[in-house]
């Protein structure tokens, strides 16, 4: 039987997309890191109780526990206003890292950019 709970990740990074004047913009975050053997369901989960800023907790589902880990990369998108650093929780650290920033007019625009950049990654 698996149960939920807190991954350990190595890297993270965060980009803010401006979305316009007067309007809150977006968080891209991405995680990279090896879990436990038979780990799923992967996510970023935005920590409601958390005061002060935004803190992102690296979820997943693991079990039954095994020898050895498996790399893994996960994305996802969070709404907000600006914000210089974002706090990443996993189950190995809590890191603070700092938020680039990306001044996009739409969100079409923005979503060009990644589909490029993931295009030059796999090349």
């Amino acid at each position: 039987m698996g149960f939920y709970g807190p991954e350990p990740f190595d890297t993270a990074e965060a980009t803010y997309v401006w979305t316009g004047l007067r309007e809150p913009g977006f968080f891209s975050v991405s995680v990279k890191g090896a879990a436990p053997n038979f780990t799923s369901g992967i996510q970023l989960i935005r920590d409601p109780h958390f005061v002060g800023g935004l803190a992102i907790d690296v979820m997943g589902w693991t079990g039954p526990l095994a020898q050895g880990t498996t790399p893994y990369a996960v994305h996802a998108v969070f709404g907000g206003f600006y914000l210089p650093k974002i706090l990443i929780v996993g189950q190995n650290k809590r890191l603070l890292i700092d938020v680039k920033e990306i001044p996009f007019t739409t969100e079409e625009a923005y979503v060009k950019h990644l589909t490029v950049a993931r295009k030059l990654e796999t090349a």
